[in-house]
């Protein structure tokens, strides 16, 4: 099995982070984890980016390309994106889910309850694919309203650091098959784990 953390934050690609890739997913290789998605604010790292990254750590840790998208209707971690030119800052969230799922990709609503009950009890109304249940910046009562909310749509269960600072690097993450490679092979496995 696979050890993933599918949500962190690396400056200066987003802002409100303090550490660098090379900080994350070094400290990511110190935890013993297999792997990172890489899941920047409202964009997704140049292509070029990340090959030379991937390569800089290739047989270390697998490094993946999403994004973490913020809707009208809360933040959205999205995987597998073949073309994200269609996706900015302040989209419906049904327009992005819409807008995913016709690339294929897997849409996991991120800390549903974190900043509002409202946007948290919205999505049981949206075609959502997973749902983050633990974070570093989920509370007690966060995760058992979002983990309810998976349980009662039979969803996608996904743990993961919400990595700001090296410090939140390796306390939580997803096990995944071995047979995941690439990113579009994670969001298939997301979307396959919906009943």
């Amino acid at each position: 099995m696979l050890k993933l953390d599918c949500h962190l934050h690396t400056y200066p690609a987003s802002s409100c982070s303090t550490m660098t890739a090379e900080e994350a997913i070094n400290a990511a290789i110190a935890s013993k984890l297999n792997g990172v998605v890489l899941t920047e604010h409202d964009q997704v790292w140049d292509k070029r980016d990340l090959e030379a990254l991937t390569a800089k750590y290739q047989g270390s840790i697998k490094i993946f390309n999403g994004i973490e998208v913020s809707s009208r209707q809360g933040h959205f971690l999205v995987f597998g994106l073949n073309d994200p030119s269609k996706i900015r800052f302040d989209i419906p969230a049904e327009e992005l889910i819409d807008l995913a799922h016709k690339q294929a990709a897997a849409v996991v609503v991120a800390h549903p309850f974190r900043f509002s009950m409202d946007y948290g009890q919205y999505c049981y109304k949206l075609d959502i694919d997973g749902v983050e249940i633990s974070s570093s910046n989920t509370s007690h009562t966060a995760h058992l309203m979002a983990k309810k909310l998976a349980e009662q749509k039979q969803l996608f269960q996904l743990t993961a650091s919400d990595g700001h600072t090296v410090k939140s690097i390796g306390m939580y993450h997803t096990t995944f098959p071995k047979s995941i490679e690439t990113i579009n092979d994670l969001a298939a496995y997301i979307i396959s784990c919906k009943e």
